[in-house]
């Protein structure tokens, strides 16, 4: 998702992608990422660094610490069935 992001494949198609994203990640029980108001500077800041040097690794792990949200639904569904 980091290097479709820095590739900036699409003129006017990365919300499309971020969509696209978030599904797969619900649909794997990966939950969301969000980033809250208070981490934005943050993010931003990591993100600019990751967008110069190409080195996802900082912002990556960030991300994983700070960002994703959620419950693992497919655990859920097969202790429903």
């Amino acid at each position: 998702m980091l290097s479709v992001m820095r590739r900036q494949m699409f003129i006017d198609g990365n919300k499309r992608i971020a969509i696209f994203a978030i599904k797969i990640m619900i649909e794997n029980g990966c939950g969301i990422i969000t980033i809250a108001q208070e981490n934005q500077e943050t993010f931003y800041e990591k993100l600019i660094r990751y967008y110069e040097t190409g080195d996802m690794l900082d912002l990556k792990q960030w991300i994983y610490d700070y960002c994703i949200d959620g419950i693992d639904l497919n655990n859920k569904t097969r202790e429903e069935s």
